[in-house]
Parts: structure tokens; sequence; C-alpha cells
């Protein structure tokens, strides 16, 4: 009888690399003495000082930083001229990254109790986030006590001010289930909220309005946000993020099945972005979508609208469904439509034809479509880019290299061969992930 062991993921390993098993945050990242920080922070310290220039560029915005198809890493062409590709840290900041891979490995590995990251840890996130140099807190309200007459509103505009020189970070607590209000009131006691760009609440089951609502009202700086899967949310906390977060870009609220349509177009009707154009990406899937509120929707995002997820809506008609859609066809990069039952080859080359600045397609589920083919033809003859055969040619801003998203569809390798034969470099197409899995890659490279 032969045995086999499980080899541990690096993730795990990392992880006990750092401490003991119960491995205490508030021992692993808290100073020593006033004027020493603790062993861990100093290497964090000296990682983000040691960020080598000539591989990538440190992101100013976590804007950057897509929560609906996450990454970890970007691949790019090597600067020392060989052939061979660098795989990047995506996030640009190593020691933020670090941290957050300490944060993943405790939610692998069942560790992620509520209370489990502390005060010390993100007081370490905020201090990696600015890059370990001295800088004014000026959330906590460091000024004189006394003031002239009529310096009040100036301290406010310079506080403003410095708050919004401070640079953003991107932090995820995607599917620490058991967090609650311990975690999150150590979130605002760090003070993360001048930082805070894009955060991802994925799976975190204890969020309600009301902890969303003193999240959003500490974190106003935020431009990406995850709370896909809350179910506990409704419209009310949607209400809460159009009033609390004037910065938003994007939100994920897919699957939070207690928000409606109805709520969702509220959002954008108060939310101050949809007027001048800065609100552009609306991901909320599951939640019944129906010709009537699609329709509504679109009209007041038109002329902005770049990202789209409208997925487990059995009641849209693909009629109506390519009407609406035209209407931002001169905007919408990003679509998933996974899982409705609309979607069949005919809307499928509707949507080529509507769509020419599409990157990005999720029609999984689509068990009627057996070819892409249809579909990138209608897309080609629309842009006048029929038949493309030379890879340099691909992938300009007027014919975009297109992904698409296919798993649970009837497209299956044959086809694929045969559409390729065709459309040589206009398309990526995922049927399979080979029991890995594949996500949608990032299509535009590092600045």
């Amino acid at each position: 009888m032969s045995f086999t062991r499980e080899i541990p993921a690096l993730r795990s390993l990392s992880l006990r690399a750092i401490g003991s098993g119960n491995c205490d945050p508030a021992v692993t990242f808290t100073s020593l003495s006033e004027k020493e920080r603790s062993t861990t922070s100093r290497l964090l310290a000296r990682l983000s000082e040691k960020q080598d220039g000539r591989i990538f560029t440190p992101k100013k915005n976590a804007n950057d930083v897509d929560l609906v198809s996450p990454w970890i890493a970007v691949s790019k062409p090597s600067p020392y001229g060989d052939d061979l590709n660098l795989l990047v840290i995506e996030g640009g900041n190593s020691a933020v990254d670090c941290l957050q891979s300490y944060i993943d490995a405790l939610v692998d590995l069942g560790r992620m109790q509520d209370g489990k990251l502390g005060v010390v840890f993100f007081k370490e996130w905020r201090l990696a986030v600015l890059g370990y140099k001295d800088a004014d807190d000026v959330s906590n309200n460091n000024y004189p006590k006394k003031r002239k007459r009529g310096a009040k509103q100036s301290d406010e505009n310079t506080k403003a001010s410095q708050i919004k020189a401070l640079p953003l970070g991107a932090l995820s607590l995607h599917n620490c289930a058991n967090i609650g209000m311990n975690t999150l009131g150590a979130m605002k006691e760090a003070n993360i909220g001048s930082v805070l760009g894009a955060l991802d609440l994925t799976g975190v089951h204890a969020l309600t309005d009301k902890i969303l609502t003193d999240l959003v009202n500490h974190c106003p700086r935020i431009r990406r946000l995850s709370i896909k899967n809350c179910r506990k949310v409704t419209g009310v906390g949607l209400t809460a993020v159009a009033k609390g977060l004037p910065d938003l870009r994007s939100i994920d609220m897919g699957g939070s099945f207690n928000i409606t349509p109805a709520d969702v177009i509220e959002l954008a009707k108060l939310h101050p972005g949809t007027a001048v154009g800065t609100f552009t990406e609306i991901h909320a899937s599951g939640l019944n979508w129906s010709d009537e509120f699609l329709e509504v929707f679109i009209d007041l995002v038109k002329g902005h609208l770049t990202g789209l997820s409208i997925g487990f809506s059995p009641r849209l008609t693909a009629a109506r469904v390519a009407a609406t859609l035209g209407q931002v066809g001169e905007t919408l990069t990003s679509l998933s439509m996974h899982f409705c039952d609309c979607m069949t080859i005919d809307l499928s080359i509707q949507l080529g034809k509507l769509l020419p600045k599409l990157r990005v397609i999720d029609i999984r589920g689509a068990g009627s479509i057996n070819s892409i083919t249809p579909m990138l033809d209608a897309r080609a003859a629309s842009v006048g880019g029929y038949g493309r055969v030379n890879e340099g040619e691909a992938g300009d801003d007027n014919f975009p290299v297109v992904f698409v998203l296919a798993r649970y569809t009837g497209i299956t390798s044959s086809s694929l061969v045969d559409t390729r034969a065709v459309h040589s470099y206009d398309f990526e197409c995922i049927i399979d992930g080979g029991g890995l899995g594949s996500g949608i890659r990032r299509l535009d490279t590092l600045q």
C-alpha cells in the first residue's frame, strides 16, 4: 500500500512562515517599540522601497484593479530584449500585495474569523499604501487647537485637498464570510478610508445596509466596489452608496438577490457620476431583469456605460435586448449575459453588429450557440475589418480583440478551429479551463 501526501499551496506555506498556527496579526505587525517596527513591518517597508522600476511602474490609483474579473498578475514583454514575458504583480505595490496574500491565505486555510484582522493589521495596510513614507495624518485633524477667526473653512479645504492627494490602495475581503462589525470597525479605527480606492466585499454574508452605510461614510474615495453575493444588502444600502461614494466608477452587486432592478435604476438616478459620465460600470447579474427595466436603465446611462452584467435574467427577450443595447454601442466594451435564455446565435449576430467596441462578452450557458463565427463576421463587417489574417493588424482601437467566455455552450474545439481560419487574431475564446479555470485576461498593458 502506498501513501501520498498533498503538497501545500505556496500561499499556505507563506502564511506558515510568517508565524505559528494561530499567527496573531497584532503580534506579527505591531511595533516593538515607539521607534522600531516589527520584523514583518520592516520587511514590508523594504519591499516597498526596493520595487524594480525596470519591471513595472506602481499604479497611482486602485481604479486599475478590476473587481468584476479579478487577476493577480499581468504578463508583459520583457524590457531586456529577450523573448520571455514577465509576470508582474498586479497591484504595483509589493507590500500591499503581500498583505493581500496574507488575507487570502487566512481564508484558504479557514482561519479567517471576525476580528482576526484588527486595527494593527489595517494600520500596516495603510502604511503600505502610503509607501511607508512620513505623511500627515490629515483625517485625524492634526491642526492647532487655536485658530484665527474665519480660518475654519480654510482648514477644511486644506484637509480635503491633502486627502485627495494621497495614493489609493485596493483591498479584497473576498469570501471572508465570517467577518462583521469587529473587522469593519477595525478598518474604520485604523483610518484606511482616506487611502481606500477599491474594495471587494464579495461573499461577506454579515454585510447589512447599516454596516455598508457606515463603511461608505468612512471611505468616500472608493472608486470600485463589489458587494457581490451580499444577500442582506437591499436598495437602502445602494442609496447610501449613491450618496456616500461620489467618485464611484464601478459596482458589482451580482447575486445580491434582495436588490432589485428598480433599486439599480434608483442608484443610477441618484449618483452624481451618472450626470457627468464617470459612473461607467454596473454589474447586476442574478437580479431577474426584464425588458422594461433594462430599457429604463439604459436610457439613464447611455453615452458613457462601458461595462454591464445582466446574467441569469430569463425574462429578457432577444429583440428588445438588441434594440436596447444598441443605444450603448459606441461605449460598451464589456457585456455579461451568462445563462440568459434569450442568448441565441441570432442575438449574438445582432450584438456583433451593434457593439463594435466590445472587448469582452460572457455567453456562458447559451447551449444553442455552436459557433462564434457568425458573431465575429457581423462584427467585422460592421467596422470594415472582415477577413483579417495578419496578427499585426488586429487589436487596434477601431477593431479590438474580443474575449469570449463560452463555457457550457455548444461551441467545441473543432468549431473554434473553423472560426480561427477566418478570424485568425480577432478573438480569444474560453470553453474549458482544463480543470484550473481561466478568467478574463487584462487586454491593455501597464502604463
